[in-house]
Order: structure tokens, then sequence, then C-alpha cells
């Protein structure tokens, strides 16, 4: 899985999680899987990361982490992503196949301006709730919280019309699944 960082993130990650080279396929389902675009933002003295998958723009909210959680970033990712498909009532069959299909995190700074956008909104949304809602970022569950961002109506310049990214996230799975059984790699 391949993260597109932004250059204030990437400066962050430890020079070991740098070396990863990314190898994706440049086309199909697995690419469409593996491509996300992350940043990092500060919300009160926090550092969070804000993580979006490219195709289906789901959102993960990373909060509060620390210098020895970067060269753990693989872990925080699968455990906020697992968990917040489980919040957002996607099926476990398909939970199985995200599952199954993470790979190691690898970096760099390309970047979809598209995607970028959908970050920043997401940012000054949780910019906004946060200072308005919710005393302090300890009390908010980073699973609901992502589940939350991802169950809004997202709109795109490719699309005339309004989708939710959550809904996406699972049909995007259930491709995922049949492609896997007609290749024979389901859940192996």
């Amino acid at each position: 899985m391949i993260l597109h960082c932004t250059k204030k993130l990437y400066a962050l990650l430890p020079e070991q999680a740098k070396e990863r080279a990314p190898v994706v396929p440049s086309i199909g389902l697995q690419s469409e899987w593996n491509n996300w675009h992350a940043n990092v933002i500060t919300v009160q003295r926090k550092q969070c990361l804000i993580a979006v998958h490219d195709a289906t723009r789901f959102a993960l909210f990373i909060p509060g982490l620390l210098k020895k959680d970067w060269a753990n970033l693989d872990w925080h990712f699968e455990d906020v992503l697992i968990n917040t498909l489980l919040k957002s009532d996607i099926a476990h069959e398909l939970i199985e196949v995200a599952a199954a299909n993470l790979k190691p995190l690898a970096f760099d700074t390309t970047y979809n301006r598209s995607v970028q956008g959908t970050m920043n909104q997401i940012s000054q949304e949780i910019d906004y709730d946060l200072y308005y809602n919710w005393p302090s970022i300890k009390d908010i569950s980073p699973y609901r919280y992502s589940a939350n961002l991802s169950h809004r109506p997202c709109n795109t310049k490719d699309h005339k019309n309004c989708f939710w990214p959550d809904k996406r996230m699972a049909e995007l799975l259930t491709k995922l699944a049949g492609y896997e059984h007609r290749t024979g790699a389901y859940f192996q």
C-alpha cells in the first residue's frame, strides 16, 4: 500500500520507512485499493494523521502521534483502517478481504490535487468539529471519528453526483473479493 505524503508528513517519517520503494500495480483493482494520500495536521498541539483513499475518498484520522509512532505507522494505519471499517457497518466478509489485502506501507511525495482538496476539506471539518464539539482530542475514538468522516456526501470533478465514501469503499471491497475469488486468491 502506498501513502502519497505531503512534504510535511514525509519529513517526519524515519529514514528506513522512506527507503521502502513503492511497488504498486499501475492499473486494476489492486492499484485502486493500494493508493492513499496522507497529511499531518496539528490539532490541540497534537500531531494527527489524515489519510484519504484515492478512489473512494474513505478517510482515516489517527490522532496524537508521537515521534516513536512514526516508525510504527504500518500498525497504526492498519489498526485504524480495519476498526473504522467495522464502525462503518461494512460486512465482516469484506473486512476480511481488506485485511487479506493489506501490504506494508510505502511512501512517496507524488500527489493528486483532487484528493488533496478532499484532505483539506476534511482537515477543516476536523478543526471545526474539535474546536466546537470536543473539549479534548483525547476524548474521541479514532475509529468512530473516522467512520463519521467517511459517512458524508462527497463530490469530485470526475463525478457529477455526490457519493458516500463508506459505501464506495464497500463497493470496492466487493469488487476486490470477486476478483480474488476468480483468481483463486480469496482468503489466502
